[in-house]
């Protein structure tokens, strides 16, 4: 699951996959825990006020820089706290004009997935 979120604080992204600290991804114990990965520890840490609480290790020649592995409920409370607290009617322009490599990645993800539907994001061309 990707997940792009923005609050007061910032804005970020994370990938979250079922996998355990030592690279799992099946098995008995995979029901419980998950692991949210982040291309940048600031995003970690934007979650922590919407109950992210794990601990965020760096790994360096991962596909991802930073991970947390954190029980699969908390998963349910950070996008649940993250759905609650959204006051903005367009994400785009909810992201800080500070962040232009962010801004600028949500865009070309938007155009992205824009070619998708049919006649693209604004109808039957």
């Amino acid at each position: 699951m990707w997940v792009a979120f923005s609050t007061p604080e910032g804005s970020g992204f994370f990938s979250a996959v079922a996998m355990d600290e030592d690279g799992n991804t099946s098995g008995p114990h995979m029901g419980s825990r998950v692991c949210l990965r982040f291309r940048r520890a600031q995003d970690a840490e934007l979650l922590r006020d919407y109950g992210m609480d794990g601990q965020v290790i760096e790994t360096p020649g991962g596909d991802y820089r930073f991970r947390a592995f954190i029980p699969r409920n908390h998963l349910v409370t950070v996008l649940m706290n993250l759905g609650n607290h959204m006051s903005y009617p367009n994400f785009k322009a909810s992201i800080p004009k500070d962040d232009v490599a962010f801004e600028r990645a949500c865009h070309e993800v938007w155009a992205a997935f824009g070619e998708l539907q049919e006649g693209g994001p604004y109808g039957m061309g």
